[in-house]
């Protein structure tokens, strides 16, 4: 079967790395578990051994049959519910855990639809640029999806992840990250919040004092000469406060 490119399909093979994933995702027979992007189903078949209930959400209809034929006994027992289609399209279903290794393309539009979710746990494997871009608390890699990210939730990389560990190899590695719903700063009003951390990080060269003022909001003069990239996610949050 040829994978394709267009939909960043990169199947995870290595056997350890997802014993891995479910070790960290701690499963129990009482847990629903929904997964991205199944594949060959190779983290599906795991997650089914541990989980009480399975939902997958598949967009090529070559793995959907795939799928179909190798869990068709799942299927029928309604341990597991294959759902065909966009991810960031379809309506997800209940679930108290997450575990994917997603299509890395839809990396941010899928982390925010999650982080906005009631759920407990999540297990997910991402690019390992974007993993450290999430987790990120200052420099470079800091920004918008950093900040908002911590209004939401707890997010910890747990490994990095080579090339080999998929099938075809991607041109870069992959890392392992744990979400959990437990906010690292408190935000009073979100939307302000979001209009706050967006139009900052609008343009990183930007001084934050321009933002500020765009914005109709006072700002201490020692964050006024400031980057972006240089404000913490807290005083973010304290800020948002008075728009």
């Amino acid at each position: 079967m040829k994978f394709s490119k267009k939909l960043g399909q990169h199947i995870l093979i290595d056997r350890g790395v997802v014993s891995r994933i479910i070790r960290y995702a701690e499963l129990k027979r009482t847990d629903t578990v929904l997964e991205v992007g199944c594949g060959t189903g190779i983290l599906t078949e795991q997650l089914l051994k541990h989980a009480g209930k399975v939902y997958g959400i598949e967009k090529d209809k070559r793995f959907v049959k795939l799928l179909e034929n190798k869990f068709l006994g799942e299927i029928n027992e309604g341990k597991f519910v294959l759902i065909e289609g966009d991810a960031l399209k379809v309506e997800w279903p209940e679930f108290n855990k997450f575990v994917s290794n997603i299509p890395y393309q839809i990396s941010s539009e899928l982390t925010f639809r999650l982080l906005k979710r009631k759920y407990e746990l999540a297990v997910v494997m991402y690019q390992k640029e974007f993993a450290e871009r999430l987790v990120a608390r200052s420099g470079k890699k800091y920004g918008r999806l950093s900040v908002v990210a911590r209004a939401y939730a707890t997010i910890k990389i747990l490994e990095h992840v080579k090339a080999e560990a998929f099938r075809p190899k991607p041109k870069v590695d992959s890392s392992i990250v744990i979400i959990k719903p437990i906010p690292e700063i408190n935000v009073k009003n979100m939307e302000s919040f979001e209009k706050l951390v967006r139009e900052a990080f609008s343009s990183r060269r930007k001084k934050f004092g321009k933002t500020a003022e765009k914005l109709g909001i006072d700002v201490p003069e020692d964050l006024k000469n400031e980057r972006p990239e240089r404000i913490p996610p807290e005083v973010f949050a304290e800020l948002s406060k008075r728009l």
